[in-house]
C-alpha cells in the first residue's frame, strides 16, 4: 500500500537526518527518488520500532531471498502520484534485490482513476524509469473502491475514461501497456455481468 510505502522510505530518510520522505512535496519525492536511482541507493537500515515498517523491509528482504522466477509484479494498491511507484523501485534497491520484480501502479478510488494518466505521463517523463521499464508498462485498475466511492455507474465511467486516457499517453511514449482488471467475486468487488448485478 502506497502509504506504508512512504512510511518506510520517511524511516530511511529521518534516520539520515533528511526528514520524513512523507511530508515532502511531490517534486521534491521524486526529485529525491531519481536521483537516488539513477546512482546509490543505501541498504535497508536494521529492524525498526514501527511494526509496519518493520513489515515493509521484512518482505522486501524476503523478495530479496526468493528465486526471482517465484513472483511475478509487485502491485501497489492506493497509487496517486508517480512517486509511489517510484517508491517501490528504491526499496528494491535498497534491499539488494537482484532481479527487481515490475512494478504495477493500482488506481481504484475514483479520484485516482481520474489522475492515473497524469501520473502515468509524470512517470514516462523521466528518462530513468522509461530505461527500468524497457517499453513494457502494466497497469491495474480496480473496480471495488471505484463502486464505493462513486457507485457502480459513475466508476464505469471513470473506468473506461481512465483505460483511454492511460492508453493514449502510454502511446505518446511509445510505451507498450498491458492494463490488468481488478475484478472479480462479489458485485460489490467488480465482478459477475452487469445486466445480472443490474437485475
Amino acid at each position: 500500500e502506497s502509504a506504508r510505502h512512504a512510511e518506510a522510505i520517511s524511516a530511511m530518510t529521518h534516520a539520515r537526518g533528511l526528514g520524513l520522505f512523507s511530508e515532502w512535496e511531490e517534486q521534491d519525492r521524486v526529485r529525491f527518488l531519481v536521483e537516488a536511482l539513477a546512482g546509490d541507493v543505501p541498504p535497508l537500515p536494521g529492524t525498526r520500532d514501527n511494526p509496519e515498517v518493520r513489515d515493509v523491509f521484512d518482505t522486501m528482504r524476503t523478495i530479496a531471498r526468493i528465486p526471482p522466477e517465484s513472483l511475478g509484479a509487485y502491485v501497489i494498491t492506493m497509487t496517486s502520484r508517480a512517486s509511489d511507484v517510484l517508491a517501490v523501485e528504491y526499496l528494491q534497491r535498497a534491499a539488494r534485490i537482484p532481479v527487481p520484480m515490475r512494478v504495477v501502479p493500482l488506481f481504484e478510488t475514483s479520484r485516482d482513476l481520474q489522475n492515473a494518466a497524469a501520473v502515468m505521463e509524470s512517470l514516462l517523463a523521466i528518462d530513468w524509469y522509461r530505461r527500468r521499464i524497457n517499453g513494457r508498462q502494466e497497469v491495474m485498475i480496480g473496480y471495488s473502491d471505484s463502486a464505493k466511492d462513486v457507485g457502480r455507474l459513475a466508476a464505469g465511467w471513470d473506468l473506461h475514461r481512465a483505460q483511454e486516457a492511460i492508453v493514449a499517453v502510454c502511446r505518446r511514449f511509445e510505451v507498450q501497456v498491458t492494463l490488468f482488471h481488478g475484478r472479480g467475486g462479489s458485485v460489490g468487488r467488480g465482478g459477475g455481468p452487469t445486466h445480472l448485478a443490474l437485475m
